[in-house]
């Protein structure tokens, strides 16, 4: 299973460089932004990242499942219930307007549990990676500085605790933050944060599968917990929790959808 994880990483991280490439290559001077249905914005890069991932995926793991934000569902779950879950450009909306925070998110889920995960920022050349049982990391391309190991913070004492909340400005959930001093501005970042300890907790009340299943592996290993608003641990439940661990009943407390396990 160690070398199969490895060989799985190694394939995320490749398609995480080309797509990287690829959005770069039209970043600033070449994109061309639509309206979808449902009123999200896609541009040329999304669909070109993502044409190159599937054709990648399609090649290397042909009976592995996929779900890619732009196409979906594609293929059945094979007896080893592999699914790769792509966004090919997360932060559209930055991508279209020229700011720089932007990347794509490389998944690997196998049997319900997200076993690798890259996320990129291709202008800022980060990348942050994760392997079940492995760690999480954090590096910068092309630097000869070696990969930083990240770990999340220790903070258990409610009234230090800070919260990135994304929700609504206007929600109860994000009124409560801001009355109680915990509330810090959201970033397209922020999971990667909590990662790497500089916050405390993330609650996300609009993510989709492929928005946090790279970032479900890149927190636990970072010696984190990510829950689903119903107390799980699944990822088609609009977000969940990403925390250091310590503060289940601060968040309990905050967040009105969560229900308790069981």
């Amino acid at each position: 299973m160690a070398q199969t994880l490895l060989a799985d990483l190694e394939l995320a991280l490749e398609l995480a460089t080309l797509a990287s490439r690829t959005a770069l290559g039209l970043f600033r001077s070449n994109v061309v932004a639509r309206e979808k249905p449902d009123g999200s914005l896609v541009t040329n890069g999304d669909e070109a990242v993502e044409r190159e991932l599937l054709g990648v995926l399609a090649r290397e793991r042909p009976g592995d499942a996929v779900l890619s934000e732009e196409s979906g569902a594609i293929g059945a779950l094979g007896p080893d219930q592999r699914r790769w879950i792509l966004d090919p450009i997360d932060g559209t909306s930055s991508f279209a307007a020229g700011r720089e925070s932007w990347g794509t998110h490389v998944a690997l889920e196998v049997a319900g549990e997200v076993v690798v995960g890259v996320i990129t920022r291709p202008v800022r050349g980060e990348w942050f990676w994760a392997k079940r049982g492995g760690g999480a990391f954090q590096a910068a391309l092309g630097s000869r500085v070696p990969a930083r190991e990240l770990h999340v913070s220790r903070e258990s004492d409610r009234e230090r605790a800070r919260v990135v909340a994304w929700a609504k400005r206007d929600t109860a959930l994000v009124i409560a933050l801001e009355e109680q001093k915990r509330w810090v501005e959201p970033t397209l970042d922020a999971v990667m944060d909590v990662a790497a300890g500089r916050i405390d907790a993330v609650i996300d009340q609009l993510g989709f599968a492929w928005d946090i299943a790279p970032a479900v592996v890149l927190v636990e290993e970072a010696g984190g917990k990510f829950q689903d608003p119903d107390g799980g641990r699944r990822l088609d439940r609009f977000g969940g929790w990403f925390s250091n661990g310590q503060l289940d009943g601060l968040l309990e407390g905050l967040d009105g959808r969560r229900r308790k396990p069981g």
